[in-house]
């Protein structure tokens, strides 16, 4: 294998696409210096993969595409072919390609191609493809400058690579690489893999034990649960006798109690049409009172009408003198506030003048601030551009002075024109001064614009501060909302699939749920078929208890297979409704309740559900009542001789019989799951319409504070703008005004004035130019002084800042004052005119009031009248109470003696009720605890009465089956909490640790296979590189020898690690003994590593070898001695060497010749060498 071409084009210096191509032999490139010799080289070394920019003269990797020059434009990519010969089948994964064409290409804007015969590849493919083939990155195969050196100055460590690459082990170091990544990778596994053993080893113990517990518990359990039914059916027979003996004593009781409430009701007529009219007696006597009430106060009113009459008439005159001595002071206190308000008027006419004085200085102030708060740069572009405008108008008065110049020199010719000329200046006169007023009035323009931009500029600041505080805020209820939503979305999403996967009903009732379509006839729990208000679900979750997990059924062959299911599997207990056989229960003192306070309803009207479901959802809440407080509950029970069951919306239970149960703790939160769903899914709707809103606000709020802050940026260039206007403006109107004076001095030369006037006016104009270049060249050098300070330091700067900050504080403190002073002012002139015209409108209530009373003596006479038929009113009122005072005390008579007789059968009935309110409470107590007997009944063993009966044994006494009972219970409590899931968790979690220590062997025995692979590696490297590293020593002895004509030389490894270890070298040229290599001159250390590089090549022949003027420290003899040895290579070596040396040139077979016909380009020229 060879290179026979390459094809550069955009590499460096080669703008022009370059081919070049090779022979076998020894092929030199030539050129004088900076032509773009070793740029030939670089492109080589850049096509085989090269991938540091620095290896190639470069900063980054872009540099190496052409820059252009003056005369030619850059170009935007890189490109370079290599071709070599494969006919020796030298490259691996080619045999069959007799050429492999390597391109690389790179983009300006950093993209990069790789191929190879064409098709796109990657750059490690390029890599792999040369690895071993002796062109490696490490080979001296490609020896540019100043390589030569490194072999001598590099470490012998870093040394050894170069005999690595020769002795072909790389792909073995590589392919250790990554098998010591693998066996990284497989620790790490194997350290995890050993941790979760080590976690479940620690599982397993504690589930070992929960195990043991579990299965102690189905032991326990099975017996209670035997013996429990037949307590149950013992306690059931012994309850249900009771109930019937306390039924018959409610029986009699009711019988005779009827007889004496139809006694009564005879006395309870005739007292009731007593009372009756004693009631109608008692409204007639109010009315008379109301009316007597009525009467007295008119009669009140009516005398002190006429007293008040008679009074009022005797002062009318007092009243009269009084008011006219009022209305004489009210005038002078007019007077008085009238001088004051004067007083006032001038005193704020002075505030305002103050007032508008501080605001001028202090805008003044503002401006300067504005102009000291620039930062410097700003201030120093500004000056320049003053600086450029002072130029324009120094050439200005200059050419002023060349003219007036002119002028002087020629005055003898224009004297006879003096009348023209005079009437001239007059009109250049009018034209500057109409100039200067124009500008004038354009300066203060910009002002008052100035003014307004500011203005505008701080209100819209104000503005933006607004709109930034409300798109906080918004952003805040943004993200409040969408916590809070993503906190209800977490919720809905935990309490469905609580809901769909049944996790929080019981063991049993979960298995028939999970099983239903299997089983058959299941409708569902009771807590899934119920909804209702959410204020409800206490009093509901407490009302139902444990019967909010039991499962209604189409009917009881459902249940019994449910059961059998049950017990067929060993999944648990469970409680079944059957529609068919339930029964439903009713309240019958819903009447006696429904208007006390508190009650709120039953709990079956409180919720919703199918009709088919009545039944058996009245089985359970058809006889709870629900009420708002405990204290109310407590009333109602009373009210009821506790004789039903109330539950509060707090949780409180109140049971017939006056038992309470109450508190609070850990409640299962899922178990309507379904109502809350509901409620979820109506508050995630909300706040995801809250949240879409606040989005909009947000939006809304981030767009009108966009906008404020690019109209405060165009408000403040357009303020920049303005000042820069006044500035100039300025200066052109000082300029104007110089011009007038000139021209109003030229103006007053009469006609008749003689020359030397003349030329004493023109003298007195160029003067004045002059004066102005003088200011101008002054001011130039203080923009120039100015701008110096201004880079050199900046504290003078902020000193004047402060100064006028702090002048800017004071005088808007005093404007403060001022404004605070003046609004008091107005204040005190606001209260004055408030008063000046109450009194005002008093004088003129007093001046229409003076005038003389008027009474009128038939009024008085009407009101006397009046009073005279009230009073005779009165004593009729007062003759019709005394006779409905008689009858009333007839009547009570009548209702004492009845009342009295009555008492007896209102005692005995008294007596009767409270026994047969016992008699109730019994039955209902008896009737209650019948119900909770069937309902454990249920419950726990899912049978009716008569199926318990039939499979319960015979207690002989039922008192020591209950203790034994409670024995059994104490015995299953002692066990703690019972984790009836360990034992399948047991096994899973031992099934695992098995599981995963298997794997953990699989994986130690590829970590041994791993490191038994790297052993093997290392051996092979170790016998090559020993191989190849004695070959070369031997060859370097000889060819050091021969080059040298002398001497002698080694190579030694540092170490015995062969896997390690450095390469030293050991030389003595002819006729020197010397102790270091640094003692070498530089020819003898590039001679000894040339030396080197033909005893690596005569050892590990490689297809071509490129040296870039390797033999620059040579001296003419030793430069022919390594052209001559090149020579005794045969053609199987292809030798490239960049040189400017005869003796190179000479021992070359062909040679490139590399110029720059145009500056920055290179150009190849070929010749050949062989005749």
């Amino acid at each position: 294998m060879y290179l026979k071409k390459m094809e550069i084009v955009g590499f460096k210096s080669f703008a022009d696409r370059t081919k070049i191509e090779f022979d076998k032999g020894i092929t030199a490139v030539v050129g004088p210096n900076g032509s773009g010799k070793s740029n030939i080289v670089e492109s080589l070394r850049w096509v085989l993969g090269e991938q540091s920019a620095k290896s190639l003269r470069g900063g980054k990797m872009p540099d190496v595409i052409f820059a252009g020059t003056e005369k030619r434009r850059a170009l935007n990519y890189a490109e370079v072919i290599a071709h070599f010969d494969n006919t020796d089948d030298y490259l691996v994964g080619h045999d069959e390609d007799d050429e492999v064409v390597i391109t690389r290409r790179l983009y300006r804007n950093g993209d990069s191609e790789f191929l190879i015969n064409g098709k796109k590849c990657r750059l490690r493919d390029i890599h792999d493809l040369f690895t071993d083939t002796g062109l490696g990155r490490d080979s001296l195969s490609i020896i540019s400058q100043g390589r030569i050196e490194s072999v001598f100055n590099s470490k012998p460590e870093e040394r050894r690579a170069i005999f690595e690459e020769a002795a072909g082990v790389l792909k073995y170091k590589n392919r250790r690489i990554e098998t010591e990544s693998k066996l990284t990778a497989t620790q790490d596994n194997l350290d995890r893999l050993e941790d979760i053993i080590f976690e479940l080893n620690g599982q397993l113990v504690p589930l070992q034990a929960q195990r043991d517990v579990a299965l102690r518990f189905r032991e326990l359990e099975a017996n209670r649960s035997e013996l429990s039914l037949s307590v149950l059916v013992g306690q059931l027979l012994f309850e249900k006798e009771k109930y019937d003996e306390t039924r018959n004593q409610l029986t009699e009781v009711l019988s005779v109690l009827t007889g004496l409430t139809e006694r009564k009701k005879v006395y309870d007529d005739e007292l009731s049409e007593l009372r009756k009219r004693r009631i109608e007696v008692e409204q007639e006597q109010e009315q008379c009172r109301n009316e007597q009430m009525t009467l007295s106060g008119l009669k009140a009113d009516l005398t002190r009408k006429i007293e008040l009459f008679d009074v009022q008439k005797d002062s009318s005159e007092k009243t009269a003198l009084e008011r006219e001595n009022r209305l004489k002071q009210l005038i002078d206190r007019l007077t008085a506030m009238e001088e004051e308000l004067s007083v006032l008027t001038e005193k704020q006419k002075l505030l305002l003048e103050e007032k508008t004085k501080l605001e001028l200085t202090l805008e003044a102030l503002s401006v300067e601030l504005e102009s000291l708060s620039e930062a410097p740069e700003t201030v120093i572009e500004r000056l320049r551009d003053e600086f450029v405008t002072l130029v324009g108008q120094e050439a200005e008065q200059s050419n002023i002075i060349v003219r007036n110049k002119a002028e002087i020199e020629n005055l003898t010719r224009k004297q006879s024109e003096q009348d023209e000329s005079t009437k001239e200046n007059l009109a250049k006169f009018e034209k500057v001064s109409a100039e200067l007023d124009q500008s004038e009035k354009i300066y203060e323009q910009l002002k008052n614009e100035i003014s307004q931009l500011l203005e505008q500029y701080e209100n819209q600041s104000i503005i933006k501060k607004q709109y930034e505080e409300q798109e906080r805020y918004a952003q805040n209820e943004m993200y409040d909302r969408l916590q809070e939503l993503n906190q209800q979305k977490a919720r809905l999403t935990s309490l469905q699939n609580i809901r769909d996967s049944h996790s929080n009903l019981f063991a049993g009732v979960r298995s028939v749920m999970q099983n239903q379509d299997k089983i058959g006839g299941i409708i569902g729990v009771v807590a899934d078929v119920l909804s209702f208000d959410s204020k409800y679900t206490t009093a509901i979750d407490i009302a139902l208890g444990g019967g909010s997990q039991n499962i209604i059924t189409e009917d009881e062959n459902a249940a019994k297979r449910a059961i059998a299911f049950l017990r067929e599997k060993r999944l648990g207990r469970a409680t079944f409704l059957p529609l068919t056989t339930i029964k439903s229960r009713e309240f019958n003192g819903l009447s006696r309740i429904s208007g006390q306070k508190g009650f709120i309803d039953l709990a079956i009207n409180l919720v919703h559900f199918e009709p088919r479901l009545q039944k058996a959802l009245s089985s359970l809440l058809g006889t709870t009542v629900i009420v708002d407080t405990a204290e109310n509950a407590t009333a109602i029970a009373r009210s009821m001789s506790y004789t039903v069951r109330i539950v509060t919306l707090d949780g409180t239970q109140i049971n017939p019989g006056g038992s309470y149960a109450g508190g609070a703790g850990k409640r299962n939160t899922t178990t309507f799951s379904n109502v809350e769903i509901d409620a979820l899914n109506g508050q995630i709707l909300t706040l995801e319409t809250q949240l879409k809103q606040a989005e909009k606000t947000v939006q809304k709020a981030q767009k009108e504070r966009l906008e404020l802050e690019q109209q405060l940026a165009t408000l403040k260039a357009q303020g920049e703008e303005k000042r820069f206007e006044e500035k100039t403006l300025l200066m052109t109107i000082e300029q104007l005004k110089s011009q007038k004076s000139t021209l109003s001095a030229l103006t007053e030369l009469s006609v008749s004035k003689n020359t030397s006037e003349t030329l004493s006016t023109l003298t007195q104009q160029s003067q004045v130019a002059d004066s102005m270049l003088t200011k101008i060249s002054e001011r130039k050098s203080e923009i120039e002084q100015q701008i110096d300070q201004l880079k050199s330091n900046s504290q003078a700067h902020k000193a004047l800042q402060s100064e006028k900050t702090q002048a800017s504080s004071e005088t808007q403190l005093r404007l403060s004052e001022v404004t605070s002073e003046l609004r008091f002012s107005k204040n005190d002139e606001k209260r004055l005119l408030t008063d000046l015209s109450a009194l005002t409108e008093e004088k003129t209530q007093l001046q229409a009031s003076l005038n003389p009373v008027k009474f009128d003596e038939k009024e008085r006479k009407l009101f006397a009248n009046q009073l005279q038929t009230t009073e005779q009113k009165l004593g009729e009122l007062n003759v019709k109470m005394v006779s409905l005072k008689f009858e009333r005390e007839d009547l009570s008579a009548q209702m004492e003696d009845l009342e009295q007789h009555n008492q007896d059968f209102i005692q005995q009935s008294q007596n009767l009720s409270t026994q047969k309110t016992r008699y109730e409470m019994q039955l209902e107590q008896s009737e209650q605890r019948l119900m909770t007997l069937q309902e454990t009944l249920n419950t726990e063993h899912q049978m009716s009465f008569e199926e318990a009966q039939d499979t319960a044994v015979q207690l002989e006494n039922l008192v020591s089956a209950e203790q034994e009972l409670k024995q059994l219970e104490r015995q299953i409590r002692a066990l703690g909490p019972i984790n009836l899931d360990a034992i399948a968790q047991f096994e899973e979690v031992n099934e695992r640790f098995i599981f995963l220590s298997s794997q953990k062997d699989d994986l130690l025995e590829a970590k041994n296979l791993l490191l038994s692979t790297i052993d093997d590696m290392n051996d092979e490297v170790k016998i090559r590189f020993k191989s190849t590293f004695d070959a070369i020593r031997e060859s370097f002895k000889m060819t050091f020898s021969q080059m040298f004509a002398g001497g002698q030389a080694d190579l030694e490894l540092t170490s015995d690690n062969l896997l390690e270890a450095g390469v030293e070298i050991k030389v003595q040229p002819p006729g020197k003994k010397l102790s270091s290599l640094n003692l070498m001159s530089g020819g003898e250390k590039a001679l000894t590593a040339l030396a080197l590089i033909f005893a690596i090549l005569r050892v590990r022949t490689v297809p071509f070898v490129v040296l870039d003027e390797v033999e620059a420290a040579l001296d003419e003899a030793n430069v022919k001695r390594f052209g001559d040895y090149m020579n005794h290579f045969d053609n199987s070596n292809q030798f490239i060497v960049v040189t400017h040396r005869r003796g190179t040139m000479a021992a070359a077979g062909s040679m490139y010749g590399i110029t720059m016909a145009d500056a920055g380009v290179s150009k190849v020229i070929s010749v050949k060498l062989e005749n």
